[in-house]
């Protein structure tokens, strides 16, 4: 590919760089957009290459709404917990440390956690609330489960839903406005506020389905 730069392109505010490779020598790359900072003064480096000779993204912190993947994740080596009381540990090993806890737990176990959750889900309904159920599609939202037993429908906790898709367009009414093909049998991405939170009866939930099957 040849390399060339334009200036003004677009809505007249940018900078292409076409080519193979892009190299520069400076240690630092700050993206810095006065418009967005939620405060004065600092720096805002995006990208470091630090004095251990490694990549470091928002280095110090200096964007204090943090990192944001917008896309899966692929990771080839290994997930450091830097901030771990014995740090830095495996995260990877953390993680399966606690999955063969949890296999090896007895299964009195499991039915405690169960009372546990139906004594909370006792007292939440003493104050008129219910809990957002952890939907998986839109029927689940509209009628629950099979059984009526784990996920109740929106309808019986005293919730109203909003259906959105992942760009934020709502969909006016419910499924019975739209083909079952369309709607109802669609999946759940997530729920606004998310699965477990406590929420007045009465309340909005909004609940956004996948794009695709």
């Amino acid at each position: 590919m040849a390399t060339d730069i334009k200036l003004d392109e677009g809505d007249g505010n940018w900078l292409i760089i076409e080519g193979s490779v892009l190299k520069t020598t400076a240690s630092d790359l700050m993206l810095d957009a006065p418009g967005r900072r939620r405060q004065t003064g600092g720096h805002r480096r995006a990208l470091v290459h630090d004095s251990t000779d490694g990549l470091s993204i928002n280095f110090n912190g200096d964007y204090p709404g943090g990192v944001s993947m917008g896309g899966n994740l692929n990771v080839a080596g290994d997930i450091r917990w830097a901030t771990s009381s014995s740090s830095p540990q495996n995260l990877s090993q953390v993680i399966k440390g606690i999955k063969d806890q949890i296999r090896s737990s007895p299964a009195l176990d499991a039915e405690r956690f169960t009372r546990l959750e139906r004594t909370l889900e006792s007292l939440v309904a003493l104050v008129n609330a219910s809990i957002v159920p952890p939907w998986g599609t839109v029927e689940e939202v509209e009628n629950g489960d099979d059984m009526g037993m784990w996920l109740m429908s929106a309808s019986s906790l005293g919730f109203t839903i909003q259906y959105r898709d992942r760009q934020g367009n709502n969909f006016q009414g419910g499924p019975s406005d739209y083909d079952p093909e369309v709607l109802f049998y669609k999946n759940v991405a997530w729920s606004e506020p998310p699965a477990g939170t406590a929420m007045p009866r009465g309340s909005t939930i909004v609940v956004v389905v996948e794009d695709r099957q």
